[in-house]
């Protein structure tokens, strides 16, 4: 085959390299973060084991960046530490050993494994487009699902009453949702496309009657559009026209979505009437503040080094993360977490707000959180702030010392007589 142009062969290699990491490694970075694979093998709908999908992912992310020169970030190195530490704790030391500890083990190596895979695939010229596309095919993916279920189409959710989409469970969609949104945020700047984001989040929210979710969701959407409305007035005036029938539509679908044929789902009921209401002591679990008392209890036995990685989720539920890390790893384990999100917040102070709601989400749901290190959303919006809060990058190359020496002090060249 013959080029009629001498530059038109490597343009339109570039232009396939930066498409297949874009679209390619972003999308299944994207699916990989809404748990389709599992999620629709676990439904019966897809043939392909989970685990296959997550090898294909990482060997395309890191085959594809090292042909699009990566230039790592350093600060992703940080990010990347403490899941590190957790695999050790569990593989090695194996300090809390059970019945289900090997599966653990395997949960936190593959986290490991897509960790570095989403820290190769940002770690390229095109990490911004990456990271964004497989933001919105996150969303779009679990919201999707969630209505699929709505609609009576295919059975997703471990909670009767709640809808949960690929995610199996009604409590990840929310955290998904607004971390993948954070994102948005930060890397687009188009007021108009991030609304409509906000409109593909809000049923993906609602859907789940998760009280943290929404209130979360609330919070970071009122401050952004407040924050934006002065500049996009006219749109927003469009936009409160249009959506106003919808929320209308909305709440009717919520509502109907607590009956139950002539039988009302008082669980659904009672979180519905509590956002509703703002009702503060609906809002509370009595369930989640016996796990967190039984949790605080087990952690004071051993206060200093914990119990060891996997006690929690396996043992106990504490559905705080705080809890969750000085039960498993101690004070150190703890003091490494705490030190981490003062490293971002001040970070984002200091760059003027950089990534600010990103990591709002992010920081927002450690007091009622639990096992986010363990799924993969969680993994690409960290490495996402790290690598937006910390422009900078490095290359590392191999060359002999004396290479290196000729380029530092370069042989001089004998002149040339011109006569």
């Amino acid at each position: 085959m013959t080029y009629a142009h001498p530059m038109l062969r490597p343009n339109c290699w570039t232009r396939f390299r930066e498409w297949v990491l874009v679209w390619m490694c972003g999308g299944m970075l994207g699916a990989l973060a809404a748990d389709a694979a599992i999620g629709s093998y676990n439904a019966g709908i897809s043939p392909i084991k989970p685990i296959l999908f997550t090898i294909a992912v990482v060997f395309l992310c890191i085959t594809v960046s090292l042909v699009n020169k990566p230039r790592l970030c350093l600060a992703t190195l940080g990010i990347a530490l403490l899941p590190i530490i957790r695999l050790f704790d569990a593989a090695a030391l194996r300090r809390f050993d059970s019945s289900s500890q090997d599966q653990v083990t395997m949960d936190l190596a593959r986290m490991i494994l897509v960790l570095i895979a989403i820290i190769a695939a940002l770690s390229t010229e095109k990490w911004r487009e990456t990271a964004l596309w497989a933001a919105v095919s996150a969303m779009l993916l679990t919201t999707g699902s969630e209505i699929a279920e709505m609609l009576g189409l295919v059975k997703f959710t471990s909670i009767p009453g709640r809808y949960s989409g690929f995610n199996s469970h009604p409590n990840f969609p929310p955290v998904l949702l607004c971390e993948m949104l954070g994102i948005i945020f930060a890397l687009s700047k188009n007021f108009r496309f991030n609304c409509l984001m906000i409109g593909v989040a809000v049923p993906g929210v609602a859907l789940t009657y998760g009280r943290s979710g929404m209130i979360v969701l609330a919070l970071m959407c009122g401050t952004y559009v407040l924050l934006n409305a002065r500049r996009n007035f006219g749109f927003l005036l469009i936009v409160t026209i249009i959506v106003l029938p919808l929320v209308g539509v909305g709440v009717a679908v919520l509502q109907s979505g607590t009956q139950q044929g002539v039988m009302k789902d008082k669980n659904t009921a009672d979180r519905l009437e509590a956002i509703y209401n703002l009702d503060f002591d609906k809002l509370k679990s009595p369930e989640r503040v016996k796990d967190l008392n039984d949790a605080w209890e087990a952690a004071s036995k051993k206060p200093l080094l914990g119990h060891g990685t996997g006690i929690s989720g396996t043992l106990f539920a504490p559905h705080n993360e705080y809890v969750s890390l000085w039960l498993e790893m101690g004070i150190p384990g703890l003091v490494l977490f705490i030190c981490i999100w003062l490293w971002l917040i001040t970070r984002s102070v200091f760059t003027g707000g950089n990534a600010g709601y990103l990591v709002f989400a992010l920081i927002a749901y450690t007091p009622f959180g639990q096992g986010r290190m363990e799924v993969p959303h969680y993994s690409l919006a960290m490495i996402t702030v790290a690598c937006v809060l910390w422009p900078k990058r490095y290359q590392f190359t191999l060359r002999s010392l004396k290479a290196a020496q000729q380029v530092t002090h370069p042989r001089p060249q004998p002149l040339s007589h011109q006569g």
